[in-house]
């Protein structure tokens, strides 16, 4: 059994052939010819002006890209930490939306059922209509004042 530290039971290394050796043996030295002014521009041309290599390319900071578009960096930041950060409800508030919801749930129970009996269900739908309107802008309000609230609240303590 042979591992790599037991050398014993392995074979000689072979010889390089003569071919490749020059008849010696040994391999000859390597004779490289001096590095020529074209070779040297060509290599750092290709490079761009700089001889390492960039990981993003030729990419730009997003800054400057938003920059040469027109649009400000900063109203684009401040549009999505709006959107990344929702304020959550107060417990009178999120009563609130939970009547509501109730409310609505009944009224499309009442326009499922008049839909069965094949009832005129009109009234339901407007109903349902407006009460989801109605849900709609008492959460859209309660999250304009809690934003507003919250933003009130930083501003104080950075100021």
């Amino acid at each position: 059994m042979s591992s790599w530290a037991d050398a014993s039971d392995d074979p000689p290394l072979e010889q390089a052939p003569a071919e490749y050796t020059g008849g010696g043996g040994v391999r000859p030295r390597l004779q490289l010819k001096p590095r020529s002014a074209t070779a040297g521009k060509s290599s750092g041309a290709s490079g761009g002006g700089s001889s390492k290599s960039n990981p993003f390319g030729a990419a730009k900071p997003r800054e400057e890209v938003l920059a040469s578009k027109g649009i400000d960096a900063s109203l684009v930041d401040k549009r999505v930490e709006r959107k990344a950060s929702v304020p959550r409800l107060t417990a009178d508030q999120d009563r609130q939306v939970e009547d509501l919801r109730k409310e609505l749930t009944e009224i499309e129970e009442k326009l499922r059922e008049a839909n069965e009996m094949e009832l005129p269900e009109e009234d339901f739908r407007v109903a349902a209509e407006e009460k989801r309107e109605e849900l709609n802008e008492l959460v859209k309000g309660f999250h304009d004042l809690n934003l507003e609230e919250r933003n009130a609240r930083d501003a104080e303590r950075r100021g």
